[in-house]
């Protein structure tokens, strides 16, 4: 099975990303857990962050058990990590433990290269830039494999599917 993570920064087009790609490839899709956490806890602190990382890694390890060629993941504890940093200037170890042991074999990391949306979780308009390239530095630094993905959602989807089938 090809693991594969969507990462970036808010509204950078993770989400419809991941869809569409497992959509197109009749994949197992593993949603991002933080939105329906915070939907219900807006005001949280680090240690939720715990509790979500957790759940996301389980989320991913039930998508990998379903089978099949592909996982398609809207996110990962990576990003999770990177939110930790950014917003709480300090990681929990147990998040960077999980981070640290993820094994994705392709990260197609997002482009704020499209307009912001608006919506009551997201925090971060005017630093989409510098949480990217925190994420390509992260990225390099671990020698991930990770691919940069951007443009327009039908240039994302081709580029991604070809990043796929060769790597």
């Amino acid at each position: 099975m090809k693991k594969i993570s969507i990462v970036g920064p808010e509204s950078s087009g993770k989400s419809t990303l991941a869809l569409s790609l497992s959509q197109a490839l009749g994949c197992n899709y593993c949603d991002e857990y933080a939105r329906k956490y915070l939907e219900k806890k807006s005001n949280y602190n680090i240690h939720d962050l715990e509790i979500i990382a957790k759940k996301q890694n389980k989320k991913i390890e039930e998508g990998i058990k379903g089978g099949g060629d592909y996982i398609i993941s809207d996110t990962c504890v990576l990003d999770i990590e990177l939110w930790s940093k950014i917003k709480f200037k300090r990681v929990d170890e147990k998040i960077s433990q999980l981070s640290t042991k993820e094994e994705f074999d392709i990260y197609l990391l997002c482009k704020p290269d499209i307009p912001w949306k608006y919506d009551k979780l997201r925090e971060n308009e005017h630093t989409r830039e510098f949480i990217y390239k925190e994420f390509k530095s992260i990225m390099k630094k671990r020698s991930l494999n990770y691919f940069v993905i951007g443009g327009s959602l039908v240039k994302r989807i081709t580029s991604s599917l070809d990043i796929i089938k060769n790597n």
